[in-house]
């Protein structure tokens, strides 16, 4: 068992090496071979040694004097330079266990969000590819490095637990990349999306009343009937669970120039959903293309002025939708 952990997941075949066995099945040395391909005895070595690629002219010398087809030696060179690249690669992440560990894994595996999470490569490359980044490295300049806010635009750095509110924020990225939706002129969404606020206010008061929600990721009728109301005004409603050390309510932002508004899948009172709900449309209708808001998370920018703007605004919405309750 120990010997099969310790086992390279990569096994680098150089194209050379079926060369190799090519020519002892034929019972030829290289300079004879060199001979009848056309080259010196040194470049045929230096592909036997993987120190010479084989390239499209090549592959088809060799087909003509192996009968091996040329389309065998271009393929298995390919997948010589892939193999070995993800080798180098493999070598340069290093002990990188720290970065991994410090993600909520046992909250995140049972999920399934993330393919082959403990794979026998080197259980790093199926976290970065869910997060779309190269490295740890590069995770932390993307989410955490404030120098970098262009292109996240706000900074984790500061957050109570920044891996797992990145993994809330990219699992909210990915759903919302699986949706296909137009662009829009942002001003004039923003107002159509203030003409359906009485739609909105409607479906909390139909569908707010229920004491507390289902099991992660159970939607409800009134959570479809939202996602739908959303998708009508080009805007894309999103349902993640949150995690323990994360315990994020909602977040507010526009992704690819569409609006997006993501929610913890299930609260312990319906209401408190509508009422994050509503917090975070008042960001879309009011606040900054440009911003994130993020609730119940301090994190860097974050802009206690607008946050208490969409409170008010937010509760305004549920005193509408609940003033006949008792």
């Amino acid at each position: 068992m120990a010997e099969e952990k310790e086992r390279d997941y990569w096994w680098v075949v150089a194209p050379g090496e079926f060369l190799q066995e090519k020519l002892d099945e034929m019972n030829m040395d290289v300079n004879e071979f060199a001979s009848r391909i056309g080259y010196t005895a040194k470049t045929v070595n230096e592909i036997l040694k993987a120190k010479c690629a084989i390239t499209t002219e090549m592959a088809f010398n060799l087909e003509y004097a192996t009968g091996i087809p040329a389309s065998f030696w271009l393929t298995a060179q390919r997948k010589y330079e892939q193999d070995l690249m993800r080798k180098q690669i493999k070598a340069t992440l290093g002990d990188k266990s720290i970065w991994r560990n410090s993600l909520p894994l046992s909250e995140l595996k049972p999920r399934q969000w993330v393919e082959d999470i403990d794979n026998k490569e080197d259980n790093i490359s199926p976290l970065l590819r869910f997060f779309g980044v190269s490295s740890p490295k590069a995770w932390e300049n993307y989410y955490c490095k404030a120098s970098l806010k262009v292109a996240f635009r706000i900074s984790l750095a500061e957050a109570q637990d920044p891996y797992a509110a990145s993994v809330w924020l990219r699992r909210g990225e990915i759903l919302a990349d699986a949706i296909k939706m137009e662009k829009q002129n942002d001003k004039k969404q923003r107002i159509v999306i203030k003409k359906a606020l009485p739609q909105f206010i409607e479906l909390a008061s139909a569908y707010g009343s229920k004491s507390t929600m289902g099991k992660p990721g159970e939607i409800d009728e009134g959570m479809v009937k939202l996602q739908e109301l959303g998708a009508s005004l080009g805007m894309k409603i999103l349902y993640v669970q949150n995690f323990k050390s994360a315990p994020i309510h909602g977040m507010a932002r526009w992704y690819r120039d569409i609006p997006v508004i993501q929610l913890h899948d299930r609260f312990k009172d319906r209401k408190a959903f509508w009422f994050t709900f509503f917090h975070e449309l008042a960001h879309i209708i009011l606040h900054g293309k440009k911003d994130i808001f993020i609730k119940n998370m301090y994190h860097g920018n974050k802009n206690p002025l607008k946050d208490e703007e969409a409170n008010m605004f937010a509760q305004k919405c549920m005193d509408d939708a609940f003033k006949t309750q008792p």
